[in-house]
């Protein structure tokens, strides 16, 4: 179970236990053998190994830096001048004054409902104070060519938008390598994780899951699926500074993010959750023209927490850069066709809640909000993320990463008993 403690502020959650929880029995076919192999995988801790505040980290590169600069005179006036580039409160411009007018209203919810949660995991053993330094080795990500796949993949001739949209499953010896992953859905029906060769790499895929690789302009699969969504999440590749810099990811201009078809997706009253980054203009965008124009009522703002395994905020939470915390926008679909349907099942949405994690170093590799959200949607629900990275046992995701953090290099296995036949979910032939 991904939750580790909850109280009426919020829950701490344990990210890497959630992903582990699908893959405690994998199955591999190799080389065209009759006898599969068994195995139990786990995402590799060091993934999740944060023992100190992102700053403490900086401000140690910093003082190195300035050892080594070749005199004393050198790094004082080095310092004189940055400090004259910080500009006062009276100077920021209009969207870092609604970022810091925002801030100080969640301010006090952030410390005070942290305070107990943190807590509760220290007193449960999840949180620890006593941590050993970490190890010199650095970690390393898989170099991912999933984007550049889907670019490459527009160049094949468009199949009909209006046709239905075939779902591919697993047989007995895994995925046919000849199978299309970019026009139609790829499914595991099976309650067994499965390891597969894709296009030359090696992804497990969780019981139960199925995905989409494409991008935004070949949606039209999950379309002509014909399933009705009753929970949507999206984590959009929002436009930054830091993403043109690094040039990790194509981002996602604001205004293109209306060509998404949720609603031709959602089921009625359909719960939406959005993943915003800190920057205000783009809040303001979800909350004021993007829900709106989806038919999406605004009903709550969660915020993710963001902790070291010691209980410590990544970054202080007074920090005029970067925030220790990201924020959710949830809302409901209420098309004005649906307007005589309404949930009688989910509990009402509370309109604040935080969610606390230590986050992993993989960049926007987000905790699950499976646990957290049941309560608020139907059950049995269908469940789909958008702007994926990752799978999960029972939803649909989509991407033209999708699959990113499923790569069998994230992963330490052991071996696992073969199950009795009788207790084994057949495979879809």
């Amino acid at each position: 179970m991904s939750v580790v403690c909850a109280d009426s502020y919020g829950w701490l959650l344990d990210s890497c236990a959630h992903i582990d929880e699908g893959l405690q029995r994998c199955v591999s076919h190799r080389d065209g053998l009759e006898k599969p192999t068994y195995f139990k995988c786990c995402f590799k801790r060091e993934y999740f190994n944060i023992l100190k505040p992102h700053v403490q980290i900086q401000q140690h590169r910093d003082i190195l830096n300035t050892a080594n600069h070749s005199s004393a005179e050198h790094a004082k006036t080095d310092l004189q001048t940055r400090k004259k580039r910080k500009r006062k409160q009276r100077d920021l411009n209009t969207g870092e004054l609604d970022a810091h007018i925002y801030h100080e209203k969640i301010r006090s919810v952030v410390l005070e409902g942290s305070r107990a949660l943190l807590e509760a995991g220290r007193q449960c053993g999840y949180l620890i104070d006593d941590l050993t330094a970490p190890s010199s080795t650095s970690v390393l990500s898989h170099e991912c060519r999933l984007a550049a796949l889907c670019d490459m993949a527009k160049l094949l001739p468009l199949t009909d938008e209006s046709a239905e949209a075939p779902v591919q499953t697993l047989n007995r010896d895994g995925l046919d390598p000849s199978l299309d992953l970019f026009s139609c859905i790829t499914e595991n029906p099976s309650d067994c994780a499965y390891e597969v060769m894709l296009m030359k790499e090696k992804y497990l895929l969780p019981p139960r899951s199925r995905f989409l690789l494409s991008d935004i302009t070949r949606m039209h699969p999950l379309i002509n699926n014909g399933d009705k969504y009753d929970l949507i999440v999206l984590d959009p590749p929002w436009e930054n500074k830091s993403v043109k810099r690094s040039n990790r990811y194509s981002s996602l201009p604001s205004s293109q993010l209306k060509q998404l078809p949720v609603p031709a997706l959602a089921a009625p009253e359909c719960l939406l959750v959005t993943w915003v980054t800190n920057r205000a203009k783009h809040l303001r965008f979800v909350k004021e023209e993007l829900y709106p124009y989806w038919e999406v009522e605004v009903l709550a703002e969660w915020l993710w927490v963001k902790v070291t395994r010691s209980g410590e905020f990544v970054f202080p939470l007074d920090s005029p850069h970067k925030k220790p915390y990201e924020v959710l926008v949830l809302g409901r679909y209420r098309s004005a066709t649906d307007q005589s349907v309404r949930s009688s099942t989910a509990e009402g949405l509370p309109e604040q809640r935080l969610l606390i994690s230590v986050p992993s170093v993989l960049h926007s590799h987000k905790p699950s909000l499976s646990a957290v959200l049941k309560p608020y949607i139907s059950p049995k629900p269908k469940c789909l993320e958008l702007f994926a990275r990752s799978l999960q046992c029972d939803w649909t995701s989509w991407g033209n990463e999708v699959i990113k953090f499923q790569h069998s290099s994230y992963f330490t296995r052991e071996r696992a008993e073969e199950p009795s036949k009788t207790s084994e979910t057949p495979i879809t032939q």
